[in-house]
């Protein structure tokens, strides 16, 4: 572990996340009006900004690798989520859970963010971790399970896990490039 992934976060680190969450609603944003330009079908829209959003995370969490980077920015994602549109309530609770389980795995499994798999295991298990909390909160608010069924929600959340691996990965390899051109540290 080095010893810039130790301790607090400092004003450097955090300015970093801020900019990599601007980053993300930019891509999330022309991801989604994207695809939904080309499909009819709104759960695609999460799906596939599922990928394109993890690309963002890895390369933040690749250049601050401090365990809590995660939690931060889906703390932040969710209260801006909020604002944005406020009738969604469950953003909030997903993306900061989706956080806290991205942190604690690599916590367990990798000590810090940096290596290849942490990346990969961190962003897949944030997102799966997302999709269950949205997925499953209609029906902590009553609602039957006819509408969405148990096997949808676990296909789904592992769909969109294996994409946020899949961005995870090529985030880490741009994050590659950028520290081999000396524009990241």
């Amino acid at each position: 572990m080095n010893k810039n992934s130790t301790g607090r976060f400092t004003t450097r680190d955090l300015s970093f996340i801020g900019i990599i969450i601007a980053l993300m609603y930019i891509v999330q944003t022309i991801t989604i009006l994207g695809i939904s330009a080309l499909t009819p079908i709104d759960p695609l829209k999460s799906i596939v900004s599922a990928f394109f959003v993890s690309i963002v995370i890895a390369i933040g969490l690749s250049k601050v690798k401090k365990i809590g980077t995660f939690t931060i920015i889906g703390l932040i994602n969710g209260i801006i989520c909020g604002f944005i549109l406020p009738a969604f309530l469950p953003l909030l609770p997903a993306t900061l859970l989706g956080g806290i389980a991205a942190d604690g795995f690599t916590k367990i499994f990798f000590g810090e963010y940096g290596s290849r798999n942490s990346l990969l295991g961190a962003c897949g298990v944030g997102k799966f971790m997302e999709t269950l909390v949205i997925l499953t909160f209609p029906f902590i608010l009553g609602f039957s399970t006819n509408i969405l069924s148990p096997m949808i929600i676990i296909v789904s959340a592992v769909i969109v896990a294996l994409l946020g691996a899949g961005g995870g990965f090529i985030g880490y390899r741009i994050s590659v490039e950028l520290k081999k051109a000396g524009a990241m540290e």
